[in-house]
């Protein structure tokens, strides 16, 4: 008895949280499409920034899977006029203080998913963390065009991925309006970041590497199997079982 009254306790408060998204959306000229039949834990109603900005047909499409839980603090920014999509797979965690961005992009999280405090997920293109995969405390990705995380992949902690940037040519022009770079960056199967590195654009890592802590990782193609590290990160051994 005592969960069927948690559950329809946590049915109720999803929809009126869905019902407050809806509306304000609508104000800035979006409009929701939902698919979440199973709603989601929220353990906190996460806070909605709708702003009238973006290109797109003005949809926002939030797919939520079974046994979705959103902690406290989490943040919701969508720029409205575009066309944007949250993907939350089942059995999935965003925890407290996550800033999730739509800024006419996509972002897809797979299944059993950790998304840990303070990541922030930012998304022009699309984004896509693979089943069991994890993003740890304070990471930022920022995808313009495409990144993806496969299955089992590990972004620790204060890890920065980004798919572009902005060239300098050393005038005095501003150069946040000096041309931007995009090169889609992937990072393969159960492969691990460490703490403090930077992953570039066009950076393509291999299945079953690790990435040593304050690594900066260009762009390029790095093995499967091996531990690379450095600034600029390369190759380094292949790992073995000895370094478990």
């Amino acid at each position: 008895m005592a969960r069927g009254v948690r559950d329809v306790y946590r049915s109720l408060r999803f929809r009126a949280w869905a019902a407050r998204l809806r509306i304000d959306l609508k104000r800035n000229g979006c409009r929701l499409v939902l698919d979440a039949p199973y709603g989601a834990l929220l353990e906190d109603g996460p806070a909605i920034r709708a702003r009238m900005a973006g290109e797109g047909d003005g949809t926002f499409t939030l797919r939520i899977g079974r046994n979705v839980t959103v902690g406290k603090g989490v943040r919701l920014v969508i720029w409205a006029l575009g066309t944007n999509v949250l993907e939350i797979g089942d059995d999935t965690l965003v925890d407290d203080q996550v800033h999730l961005h739509l800024r006419g992009g996509e972002i897809r999280i797979g299944r059993a998913a950790v998304i840990r405090e303070f990541a922030v997920l930012r998304s022009e293109g699309l984004l896509t963390i693979g089943e069991k995969g994890n993003v740890s405390h304070g990471s930022v990705i920022h995808c313009r065009e495409r990144v993806a995380l496969e299955d089992l992949s590990n972004i620790t902690e204060h890890v920065t991925v980004v798919d572009s940037d902005h060239s300098h040519d050393g005038s005095g022009d501003y150069v946040l309006d000096q041309p931007l770079r995009v090169s889609p960056v992937s990072i393969g199967p159960n492969t691990f970041v460490g703490a403090g590195s930077v992953v570039l654009r066009g950076a393509r890592v291999g299945p079953n590497a690790m990435v040593a802590a304050g690594s900066v990782v260009p762009e390029g193609d790095y093995p499967s199997g091996w531990l690379i590290g450095g600034s600029p990160a390369k190759a380094i051994r292949p790992l073995t079982k000895r370094d478990d």
